[in-house]
């Protein structure tokens, strides 16, 4: 066999087998890019991954990819056999891994991996990857990597702008988040997602809100902790000072939001969980609303992409705190607002041109909302927004 057809080992290095809706979309667009693009020289495919099972539920058109699982515990207790195998084309597939204020594991593993696969003489590519607000260290942690690296591609300008400030001199590419190309399901598809769901658009609006915990961060090393904030042993979610104050005012302000949207448009209401730490704040959201039976939770644990993004496709106006949401709602033209905590949905949102319908939340590393009468903010945004839909 000659040497232009030798086949090629590809590794995926992402936040994968967490039941993340956003990650897993990104994932499998990748995959397909891959296929794409090196065709039948895909040799063995690899996804690093926290979990196999979780994996398996996306994975169904990919039966032979290995899962190599990888958790926090692993960097202390087995880390070659995170970090040995060399791959032929290694792939940062996780968007925001270089945003350091969930926890700067991710970043530091993933530095460390691909450090190790140029050693090895092997082709390191970050792919449609995001870049936030970086502490000074990580800036010169990643400063290192990447201008290493073979391939650099962001997913904004934004983000491309503060790389090179971090230092990068290496070319940086840009390219959209690849989840923007999932496609839609088919209708009968999306017919029955909504039916099992017990929503219908043809009998009443449906409004979108996707939540997420904003003040239960970061991430950190703890030999012990309360069971409700493990993440992975031995790391827990932490709360600063004010934090569980916060969040539940958050929960609250968005009740109510929820309630004038079921009282002002007759509208159900999809409460979607884009992850599995999105989960507790849904729940609290509907348990603190007063029409909860207006409100239905489309949960990730339970539903895999196509099942979201049929939801997603059919929804009046979405309020979202994801990322993701933003892109896979986006195929179907659907009114959005955004409530944020990171440079990701502002990013989107200044290119669309539509900062008016965004909300500067939080911003870190001092986790503390900026916005006190987001309920009313919201209301008044949403109103706006349902007027201006057909633009």
């Amino acid at each position: 066999m000659s040497k232009n057809k030798e086949k090629l080992s590809v590794a995926c290095f992402g936040y994968n087998g967490a039941n993340n809706t956003g990650s897993e979309a990104k994932l499998l667009t990748t995959l397909k890019t891959i296929r794409d693009v090196v065709g039948d020289r895909v040799g063995d495919l690899t996804i690093l991954t926290l979990d196999e099972t979780k994996q398996r539920r996306y994975l169904r058109d990919y039966p032979d990819a290995k899962m190599l699982r990888v958790d926090p515990a692993m960097l202390v207790r087995n880390p070659r056999e995170m970090f040995g195998p060399g791959y032929d084309l290694f792939f940062l597939s996780e968007g925001s891994t270089f945003i350091d204020h969930f926890s700067s594991l991710f970043l530091y593993a993933f530095c460390a991996a691909a450090r190790i696969q140029k050693l090895k003489g092997k082709t390191v590519i970050a792919y449609a990857n995001d870049c936030g607000h970086l502490k000074p260290f990580n800036q010169g942690v990643v400063r290192d990597t990447l201008n290493r690296a073979d391939l650099i591609m962001l997913r904004n300008p934004d983000a491309a702008a503060r790389m090179r400030e971090y230092g990068v001199t290496k070319e940086i590419h840009e390219t959209a988040d690849g989840a923007y190309e999932y496609p839609l399901p088919p209708p009968e598809y999306r017919q029955a997602v909504l039916q099992k769901i017990g929503l219908d658009p043809q009998q009443r609006p449906i409004i979108g809100i996707a939540p997420k915990e904003f003040f239960w961060w970061p991430i950190a090393f703890r030999p012990w902790g309360p069971k409700e904030d493990l993440y992975m042993y031995p790391f827990y979610h932490q709360w600063p000072q004010g934090g569980k104050e916060s969040s539940a005012r958050y929960i609250a302000q968005s009740a109510r939001h929820a309630d004038w949207c079921v009282e002002t448009y007759d509208a159900d209401i999809a409460l979607i969980s884009m992850e599995s730490m999105d989960l507790p704040p849904t729940r609290r959201i509907r348990e603190a609303m007063k029409r909860k039976d207006r409100a239905v939770i489309v949960a990730s644990d339970e539903y895999i992409v196509d099942d979201i993004i049929s939801v997603l496709s059919v929804l009046k106006a979405l309020i979202t705190t994801r990322y993701h949401a933003v892109v896979l709602s986006s195929c179907s033209a659907i009114p959005m607002i955004a409530v944020s905590s990171d440079t990701r949905c502002e990013a989107v949102f200044r290119e669309l041109d539509i900062m008016d319908m965004y909300v500067d939340y939080v911003k870190h590393p001092e986790p503390a909302p900026h916005v006190d009468n987001l309920d009313e903010r919201l209301i008044e945004m949403t109103r706006r927004l349902i007027d201006r839909e057909g633009e």
